[in-house]
């Protein structure tokens, strides 16, 4: 069945099309035409957009089925254009609103991190030039300049990062790449970092509950990265990283046509760490050991009779080591003599996507998103080893056209999800647990949308699943609103439901960094059901000559039924079990503002209470800090020289409770604050672009992660307690090389 689907989808890739569009946008201002730098054009409806260069010109990639193409410039008119032929060129010119400009001259150029005004939630749009103000060497590495995502260590051994968004862990967020679910499953442990930086054009980020069309797993919010296009993407692009860890990568993309309609790219990411450090000296690696191969082919298909389409592969290999330095000296020890830590992934994946607009219906049009994926992952902490595997399978087509005009929107279809998956735990010989399941889940869904004018969206929508492990049908409702009050001040509210299915054992891997035995109090499974609402508030405020950007946002989710991590009750255990009642309230507020010419400021404050509901009741979830504090200031001279530095300061944050261990195992309840300073220098020369800089310039590290790392095998052993960085200071340098396209 599954081999039939896959060889489908690749028939169909090879039938489909795409255009693209390009065009320049002029300013109009004392009756002189002037480039638009940094004005935004994109497709009415979606997020998918670019900023005008220098010379004020853009290219933009088709949408199925969008066909207003919306060019808009704070201060300016907006100004929206249907589009009919797939290829060609539009042109804009923005007049400027006088009411506006009587309060304040509005100059400059787009942010590099934008909020997109007219989506209906609170979406970010963070393109390429902000992903290079740090070293982004993969996802999980791309919000140093962004105070909506915190990236921390589950462990202190196995040097997985996860993030987290509205006080809640990433797995709670829809993370995809090209509006394909890409980090879930088996891949929600390391997929993250599967997705190499340098090869990201833009990455859209949604607080809060995103569009049924997506699915029904998005909770705290969805993070979208969009890839370079083979129509768009540099002729050669070529990045080469190391830094004072040990890690060292090169990442190579290349593009090029077959055809006049048939466009492809080819990318491949390498890296390796291939030796340890004990800055602390506690017998422990700090970072672990390991390599990764990271291939992706894609080719675009274009045709002018309304076809478009497109198909990919990726295949990974992914390879870790860490434990006792004495285990990574002799090159994996007996598991009996020394505590070492082993993981391998191995994932291969083929993705595509179809669709058809109609030639004689501006807004009608049909597509299809497709992907089919294989991934296991073997690994071994100490003396008790885990093997996952998980086969995936997912479709979703999706029809869109308008009722009666274009201010009554509408999308309806329906998707297929097959998970078939499998883990087990074993220790010397014997099997401690083992799971299997198989997850079919057809499903359909509607949403509507009302936009009768520029300053009011409604997008209302619901979908209904039937998932067959669970043999019930679920019903997932989701609304968001936004007003915009004059040109300045916009305002948004939504909230609805989502689910997911959690994996007991894959998502308490961290646990195993210790001498804990793991206890499922519930052995049967169930679904995570939350609600979440959301309102956000953002307001331009006129000072100087400038602009002030005032953004606040205020979050509550909580859960039906979540599946919770218990390590305060009992030191030497983990009780996994689900309960009713967690919650979590995140409340941010955000200030961007451009001092002088090329600088940029950008300070945000968050509170987050996360509680869960542990065996003894209600408490504070472990390692969300309630408070956090963060500042970025980026310049750009017109020299080509960049320099950025981010501040991020973190409150205290909860730690299991370890007062029934004996006195020298105990630990604090609450870590310290502490503060982090990051900094980047790049320079651009010709084809070339240089950067250097320094994550954690103090050289701040927490001074005991592991408890009783002296004795491994013995109770109260536990790397669970990590609350702040391991390493220290890590000083890095690396190159771009890029021969644009003609």
């Amino acid at each position: 069945m599954r081999n039939t689907l896959i060889i489908v989808c690749l028939l169909l890739s090879f039938t489909a099309a795409r255009g693209q569009i390009s065009g320049t946008i002029y300013f109009v201002e004392e009756g002189e035409k002037i480039a638009a730098i940094g004005a935004n054009v994109y497709w009415e409806g979606t997020e998918k957009g670019v900023s005008a260069d220098e010379k004020g010109f853009y290219t933009l990639e088709r949408v199925p089925g969008k066909n207003t193409l919306v060019a808009s410039f704070i201060g300016f008119e907006t100004q929206k254009k249907v589009v009919i032929s797939r290829m060609g060129t539009i042109n804009f010119t923005l007049k400027s609103d006088a009411a506006l400009l009587a309060e304040a001259e509005v100059k400059g150029r787009a942010k590099a991190t934008q909020i997109d005004l007219k989506a209906a939630g609170l979406s970010y749009r963070i393109d390429e030039t902000e992903l290079r103000k740090a070293a982004c060497c993969n996802l999980s590495e791309s919000f140093e300049t962004n105070a909506s995502v915190d990236v921390a260590f589950s462990d202190a051994i196995s040097g997985t990062k996860q993030i987290e968004m509205l006080g809640l862990a990433g797995k709670y967020a829809l993370i995809q790449r090209e509006n394909i679910p890409f980090v879930r499953g088996l891949n929600g442990i390391n997929g993250l970092s599967y997705i190499p930086g340098p090869f990201i054009e833009s990455i859209q980020l949604t607080k809060g509950l995103s569009s049924v069309i997506n699915g029904y797993e998005s909770i705290t919010g969805q993070i979208n990265t969009e890839y370079y296009k083979p129509e768009t993407a540099p002729r050669i692009l070529l990045n080469v990283f190391a830094n004072q860890g040990g890690r060292s990568e090169i990442n190579l993309l290349g593009s090029y046509s077959t055809s006049e309609n048939i466009q492809h790219a080819t990318m491949l990411h390498l890296s390796a760490i291939p030796f340890s450090q004990d800055r602390n000296e506690d017998g422990f690696a700090d970072i672990t050991n390991g390599s990764q191969v990271n291939l992706l082919h894609r080719m675009h298909f274009h045709s002018h009779n309304g076809w478009e389409g497109q198909l990919g592969v990726n295949l990974v290999q992914d390879k870790k080591q860490g434990g006792q330095i004495d285990y990574l000296e002799q090159n994996g020890a007996d598991q009996n003599l020394f505590w070492g830590f082993e993981s391998t992934d191995e994932r291969a994946e083929l993705f595509g996507k179809l669709g058809y607009a109609f030639q004689d219906e501006v807004y009608r049009s049909v597509g299809f998103i497709y992907s089919a994926s294989y991934q296991n992952r073997n690994s071994q902490f100490g003396q008790r080893g885990t093997q996952a595997e998980l086969g995936n399978f997912y479709l979703n087509a999706i029809f869109q056209d308008i009722i009666g005009t274009s201010a009554h929107k509408y999308h309806t279809g329906v998707s297929l999800l097959v998970d078939d998956y499998s883990e087990a735990l074993d220790s010397v010989g014997s099997q401690l647990y083992s799971h299997q399941r198989q997850e079919i889940v057809p499903g359909a869904f509607a949403e509507y949308s009302f936009e009768p004018n520029d300053d009011f969206t409604l997008i209302a929508g619901m979908r209904v699943d039937y998932n067959s492990y669970f043999e019930k049908a679920y019903f997932t409702p989701r609304l968001n609103l936004r007003y915009a009050a004059g040109r300045l001040t916009t305002f948004r509210i939504g909230g609805g439901r989502g689910q997911r299915t959690a994996n007991k054992l894959a998502e308490n891997n961290s646990v195993l960094a210790s001498s804990r035995q793991l206890s499922f109090v519930n052995q049967e499974f169930r679904p995570e059901v939350a609600w979440n609402a959301g309102f956000s508030f953002d307001q331009f405020i006129p000072l100087g000559e400038k602009q002030l950007r005032y953004t606040a946002d205020i979050f509550y989710t909580w859960f039906e039924t979540k599946l919770v991590t218990d390590l305060d009750y009992n030191p030497n255990a983990a009780y996994i079990f689900y309960q009713q009642g967690s919650r979590s309230i995140s409340f941010m507020n955000q200030l961007d503002y451009e001092l002088i010419k090329g600088l940029n400021l950008r300070l945000a404050y968050k509170y987050l209470r996360s509680e869960e509901q542990f065996l003894e009741g209600l408490n504070l979830a472990y390692q969300i800090p309630e408070h956090r504090a963060f500042l970025n200031a980026s310049y750009e001279s017109v020299k080509k020289w960049k320099f950025d530095m981010s501040v991020n300061w973190f409150g205290a944050k909860r730690l299991p409770n370890s007062s029934d261990s004996p006195t020298e195992f105990q630990q604090r309840e609450f870590s310290p604050s502490y503060l982090t300073v990051d900094g980047q220098i790049n320079k651009e020369w010709k084809n070339f672009e240089f950067f250097t800089g320094v994550n954690n310039l103090f050289n701040f590290r927490q001074s005991n992660p592991i408890v009783n790392s002296g004795q491994a095998f013995s109770p109260y052993f536990d790397s669970n307690f990590i609350w702040g960085p391991i390493f220290g200071r890590n000083i890095y340098v690396g190159m771009y090389y890029k021969i644009p396209r003609k």
